[in-house]
């Protein structure tokens, strides 16, 4: 009877659950850094405003932190998911692509889109933060579809 461990018989599903032990790893990091960013940005902003709504007129935060926060918004919207993708198959990066550039158009197609409807008196005018909720859904919602399309 052969009393190899499995990883030794079956090279491809060693290589399999690796890879899924660091796509683990990564969501895990990503969301703790997503933690992290909440929890300083909670920490630091003062004012009546709400930064999750969109109200950000009424809030402010001393020079420094701004300039942190955003480094940390750079890292972990742009620079973490860059690298993430050099992690995964060619595959899954190309489906991953595909999702942020549904979501680039998406923001690109939809401000003008929006901005004339303000104009026109039927919505109420463009804000950061919707661009922000239209790019996010688009890219989830694009991602979801190339990955059901297969």
């Amino acid at each position: 009877m052969d009393h190899e461990p499995d990883d030794i018989r079956n090279p491809g599903e060693a290589r399999n659950r690796a890879r899924q032990r660091r796509k683990w790893a990564f969501l895990l990091f990503a969301g703790l850094v997503g933690a992290v960013i909440g929890a300083l940005l909670s920490g630091l902003e003062n004012g009546e405003g709400n930064f999750l709504v969109g109200q950000i007129e009424t809030l402010t935060m001393p020079a420094w932190a701004a300039i942190a926060m955003a480094a940390a918004f750079f890292f972990a919207f742009a620079v973490l998911p860059v690298w993430g993708f050099t992690q995964i198959d060619d595959y899954q990066m190309r489906q991953n692509l595909i999702g942020y550039a549904g979501g680039c158009i998406a923001a690109v197609a939809g401000y003008p889109i929006w901005a004339v409807l303000a104009m026109g008196g039927l919505v109420p005018h463009p804000t950061a933060f919707g661009i922000f909720v239209i790019a996010f859904a688009a890219t989830m919602l694009t991602f979801l579809a190339v990955k059901l399309r297969g």
